[in-house]
């Protein structure tokens, strides 16, 4: 049997609370009774609560491990119902939790992936799906409210049996107030080759979740379960100019829908897998593809309407004076319409960062280059080559880059006629004008670019650079129209993408709103020149007057969404979480992140897991754990092994303020195997304090203990261990290791090794470590230019991939790319 249990706490937003019922704060036995009658349980279970309460009274709280000082019981709403029932549709939830389930793909993932989904949010199981297959095999998969319900007869046997109220004050706490989590019951020689999921959430400040996991697989039974926006290649402005959101990393800054550059605080990727969404605004190369709850900046055409009757097939006609008064807001990209209106927020001055000025003979000459430019080191020559090439019929344009080449480096540039191909070719031997143009504009035509240094220049330089490159490499057509005006429309191209999105910026500087669109390469001529082309993007725009569909304010344009298409998509996704702002633009167009609750208070997570393997029976359990950091993480795992089964804990930790988990094996049958392969990574203001237990209780009975912990920036993490072999557990055998790598001074890692083996034919090993990071290899790396950071990153999976080799590779990459984020200070 392999039974994979993954929680996953990446997704980071709240919604506003919208609860049916919602206890007071605090705890007393009046509300222990009171959630008991109110789920309608039977009267032993009421019992069992309230025998609860009384323990966690009277027992103490450790003092051992991370400090609880801060836990106040009397400031925690111990219950939250956010719906009247549990349902069975999707479509039946309210909107609230919909939203939060949607954000993280609960629906796509139960119609393209899961076997069956229980998702919790606050106190309520308030939705599950369970596919007629696991009907027709006898497998029970539901939520412990449900279990309890339907199958009283099992709960009542195994329910607090391996994890007693009496066992901690947390577990006493849980058991008084559990509500909510997972009941699974595998028959027999039962084979569930589909996964079983399930997503918890908390959404409420100083709330307190307390759901129950009990998990009972019998004899030689299998099953998998797992606990548990934009695509890569969209392009974010930053202040170092058009990246990848790939390549965001925390601490660049990127522009947002407020007009300015905010920092990066986190980049979050996750594994998504259902609809897309893809917004083709009057821009056609500004579409953007995101996940369907991702929010857009925008404005509902319906807001805004003339009392004009709509003409034909034509939108409804807008009333522009109530377009531009009305206030644009962040709408999920699902409830979006062709002719609602995009917002792309414009580049002001005040923005950017200013620290170098070019002259504005260096800025027309850029201009010049992007358009007719190329440079090359001749190596017969041992000389920096710059070359300029226009029609011959171009005079204006080849006098004034002459004049330019002379008046930067004090040289006289090359002219070549070459009259068979209609060209003038201006040549000039510098590496000062190499060193210019190339560092600041790259070499080839589709590799053109323009540097950060070029884009935060003011707005009258980028005006000189523009208006340069148009001259060279753009045309300009006039119409009369019938009213006896004249409209203007130019257009430029270039076979740089990048290049042409950054020209774009320009002209946004500028107070300019221009279009993109892509022309596919071939054959052409151009003032008599026969050229090759390739792949061409055409910017154009209308001047004085903007496109008649394009409206603007002071701060932004006001673009009409021409197409919304949808489709499927599996693969990763990615987002950002911006300081203040909590925006950012992809491609010019406004949006927002999604960002994890943040609260300036602490939430409680308790919860109770309790596995029962039978005879030959296998269970894996994965938690790969990123709670926001405000949370308290006291969670109390056991399983019961019989002869011959196995179980497998495998426990990341990387997320929470304060984690206190041992994953613990009671080996009670003969043969029976255990296993604990441990992460856990602490940064600033965290304590990661976990472990693993192991009671070898019979004879020819095994465990291995892996346990890999990091710490940096002052956070602190503590191996805290028990195994205790009885006196009948002869040829029996122990593996532990414990490593622990420092990256910093400042930050500390503890081990706690408890052996307490009472029979003297048993093969006991134990291992420990505590390492820095290595200097040397540091330097190595960084020596073949990968950033200190990224170098640290790579060091950090390396050491924990004892564990890693063990996950699934897709929880692998995950837990390798939250490893790779934190070492650049990005999660949480």
């Amino acid at each position: 049997m392999s039974d994979d249990l993954v929680f996953d706490y990446r997704y980071g937003f709240k919604v506003p609370e919208n609860y049916v019922f919602k206890s007071r704060k605090g705890l007393d036995k009046k509300l222990v009774a009171e959630i008991s009658y109110i789920k309608k349980e039977p009267k032993w279970m009421t019992q069992f609560r309230l025998n609860a309460y009384d323990v966690f009274v009277k027992k103490q709280m450790p003092n051992w491990g991370a400090d609880l000082t801060a836990i106040n019981f009397d400031d925690i709403y111990y219950y939250i119902k956010p719906t009247d029932n549990t349902v069975s549709s999707w479509e039946d939830l309210p909107k609230e939790i919909k939203e939060t389930y949607d954000r993280i793909g609960v629906p796509e993932a139960e119609k393209n992936f899961l076997a069956g989904v229980s998702a919790q949010y606050e106190s309520e199981v308030v939705y599950k799906s369970i596919q007629k297959e696991l009907d027709k095999i006898g497998v029970v998969f539901l939520d412990m409210d449900s279990g309890l319900r339907e199958h009283p007869e099992i709960v009542r046997k195994y329910f607090g049996k391996l994890v007693p109220p009496a066992d901690n004050k947390f577990a006493a706490l849980n058991s008084a107030v559990w509500s909510g989590g997972s009941f699974l019951y595998v028959p027999k020689g039962v084979k569930v080759t589909l996964p079983l999921q399930a997503y918890f959430r908390i959404n409420a400040e100083r709330f307190g979740q307390f759901e129950r996991t009990l998990i009972i697989a019998e004899e030689g039974s299998y099953v998998h379960y797992i606990e548990g926006c934009l695509l890569a290649g969209e392009k974010i402005i930053t202040d170092q100019g058009i990246k990848n959101i790939e390549a965001i990393k925390p601490k660049d800054f990127v522009f947002t829908h407020q007009g300015r550059y905010e920092k990066v605080k986190a980049v979050m990727i996750r594994k998504y897998q259902g609809e897309i969404y893809k917004i083709t605004p009057l821009s056609a190369l500004n579409s953007i593809t995101l996940t369907k709850e991702h929010p857009v900046l925008a404005i509902k055409r319906e807001k805004v309407l003339t009392k004009r009757k709509p003409r034909n097939s034509w939108l409804p006609e807008v009333n522009t004076k109530r377009l531009i008064q009305e206030k644009p807001e962040f709408i999920p990209v699902s409830e979006l319409k062709k002719g609602d209106f995009v917002i792309f927020p414009k580049i002001k001055d005040d923005s950017k960062k200013i620290n170098f000025e070019f002259s504005d003979e260096e800025m027309e000459l850029i201009g010049f280059y992007l358009a007719e430019g190329s440079a090359y080191y001749h190596k017969q020559l041992n000389q920096y080559v710059v070359t300029f090439s226009f029609s011959s019929k171009e005079k204006e344009n080849i006098k004034k880059v002459i004049d330019l080449i002379e008046k930067i480096i004090n040289k006289k540039a090359n002219l070549q006629i070459i009259k068979e191909k209609n060209e003038a070719r201006i040549q000039v031997y510098s590496k000062t004008l190499y060193d210019l143009l190339v560092e600041n504009c790259y070499r080839h035509s589709d590799e053109k670019k323009l540097s950060e240094l070029v884009l935060n220049q003011k707005k009258e330089k980028l005006e000189k650079l523009f208006w340069a490159y148009f001259k060279g490499d753009g045309n300009l057509s006039i119409k009369k129209n019938s009213s006896g005006s004249k409209s203007y429309l130019y257009r430029l191209s270039t076979a740089s993408s990048i290049l042409a999105y950054q020209i774009q910026m320009i002209l946004n500087n500028l107070g300019i709103f221009a279009s993109l669109r892509l022309r596919k390469g071939g054959e052409d001529k151009i003032l008599d020149r026969n050229i090759k082309r390739k792949d061409q993007y055409i910017i154009s725009f209308t001047k004085p007057k903007k496109w008649s569909e394009i409206r603007e304010t002071e701060d932004y344009f006001i673009v009409p969404i021409k197409k919304i298409e949808k489709e499927f998509y599996q693969g990763e996704v990615f987002n950002l979480e911006v300081k203040n702002d909590n925006s950012y633009l992809a491609k010019g167009i406004a949006l927002h992140n999604c960002t994890a609750p943040i609260y300036t208070t602490s939430s409680l997570h308790s919860a109770v897991v309790e596995i029962f393997v039978k005879k030959g029976a296998r269970v894996r359990y994965t938690t790969v754990q990123n709670w926001s950091h405000n949370v308290y993480n006291l969670v109390t795992k056991r399983a019961k092994v019989e002869e011959e089964g196995v179980m497998e804990w495998i426990d990341c930790n990387i997320g929470s303020y304060v984690t206190m988990k041992y994953p613990s094996c009671v080996l009670t049958g003969r043969g029976a195997r255990g296993e604990v392969l441990s992460i856990a990574y602490a940064a600033k203001n965290q304590h990661q304090d976990a472990g693993a237990k192991m009671l070898h209780l019979a004879p020819e009975t095994s465990s291995r203990i892996i346990s890999k912990s990091i710490s940096r920036d002052g956070g602190r993490t503590s191996y805290r261990g028990l195994v205790y072999v009885a006196p009948n557990a002869k040829n029996s055998k122990v593996y532990v290791s414990c490593d622990a790598m420092l990256i910093d001074e400042r930050s500390r890692s503890d081990t706690y090794p408890t052996m307490k083996i009472k029979n003297r034919q048993v093969e006991v090993q134990h291992e420990a470590t505590v390492e820095k990071i290595g200097e040397e290899k540091l330097f190595y790396l960084q020596s073949r230019g990968i950033k200190k950071a990224e170098a640290e990153g790579l060091l950090v999976n390396g050491f924990i991939e004892p564990v890693t080799k063990e996950i699934p590779l897709e929880y692998t990459v995950e837990l390798n790319r939250l490893i790779n984020l934190e070492m650049e200070g990005s999660v949480g």
